[in-house]
């Protein structure tokens, strides 16, 4: 194009208006056009997308901590629980265990992690224990046993040290084991608990029993005719009842405040014991008011007074 074309008159004017043409287009294409709403269509999910990461990633960060606070406050609650907890496999290494368990078994629970469970245990009661887990793992029966440890000192955590006791098996102590499968199905949880204390009074209890037979079969053997204990009066039997009746057949009559007060008792454990009399047709009773306040006065019966006779 030429110089002289630039400055015609009617081209300037054609220019002009194709550069407003063009510009008028432009304005549309960039305001009006269906490509400038989907950008920012586009751009607005873009932000909330990144929003909503942001608030996953809030999220499991919590949940991170949630989970590490439950994991600290579970190894916080098995380390210090009451009962002994052990985890074994099925050849009875130990995977774990807490702090009471390791006390019962009287070993450090630092040591015990990969140990043999059974090595604790007395030769004459680990079979025992080996049928446990058979039984445990084949089945997945619950299930329970007694034995005797190795370890002969007391655990303190278990109970106070207290005189030796023939318990017929030396100094062994005795702890109950009760044993579940895990989820795993590859490993069980025990309970120990160190028992050896129960099974010293039960036999202190049982040793008192049969001296106390014993006493009882030779007294009768002696040829005593006039006494037989299983012809005492059980209803009378009794401190409360026999200091009931007792006052009764000195007074004749006595009402409830007056004997409960003669004799020591409380209220509430008096009436359960007259009302074992009433039963019993030892006393009567009635009912009226003295100072119009209720009173019940209380009689020995001629059976009641037979009875006390006779005990």
């Amino acid at each position: 194009m030429n110089d002289k074309s630039k400055h015609d008159p009617g081209f300037s004017a054609l220019r002009r208006k194709a550069e407003k043409r063009l510009q008028s287009v432009q304005q549309n294409q960039t305001v009006g056009s269906p490509s400038y709403y989907e950008m920012q269509h586009l751009i607005h999910e873009l932000e909330i997308h990144k929003i909503e990461l942001e608030m996953q990633q809030e999220e499991l960060l919590q949940s991170r901590a949630d989970a590490e606070n439950g994991l600290e406050r579970y190894i916080q609650l098995y380390g210090f629980a009451s009962p002994g907890y052990l985890t074994l496999s099925r050849n009875g290494t130990i995977i774990e265990a807490n702090l009471i368990g390791a006390k019962i078994i009287g070993q450090d629970s630092s040591l015990l992690h990969g140990d043999r469970f059974g090595r604790f245990i007395s030769d004459e009661d680990l079979p025992v224990f080996n049928a446990l887990l058979d039984r445990v793992f084949s089945n997945n029966d619950p299930w329970y046993c007694e034995v005797r440890l190795l370890n002969d000192q007391p655990s303190k955590l278990a109970f106070e040290p207290s005189s030796t006791l023939n318990t017929g098996h030396a100094n062994h102590r005795i702890i109950r084991i009760e044993a579940v499968l895990c989820n795993d199905g590859q490993n069980c949880r025990i309970v120990v608990s160190d028992i050896t204390k129960q099974k010293q009074v039960k036999q202190i209890e049982a040793t008192v029993g049969i001296r106390k037979q014993e006493t009882i079969d030779s007294l009768a053997d002696g040829g005593s005719d006039d006494f037989n204990h299983q012809l005492l009066d059980k209803v009378i039997h009794s401190r409360i009842r026999f200091s009931v009746l007792s006052y009764l057949n000195l007074v004749d009559q006595a009402a409830f405040v007056e004997i409960r007060n003669k004799i020591k008792a409380t209220d509430g454990n008096l009436s359960i014991h007259m009302k074992m009399l009433e039963t019993s047709g030892y006393v009567s009773f009635i009912k009226g008011f003295y100072r119009r306040r209720p009173q019940t006065i209380y009689r020995i019966t001629r059976e009641g007074r037979d009875a006390f006779n006779r005990y």
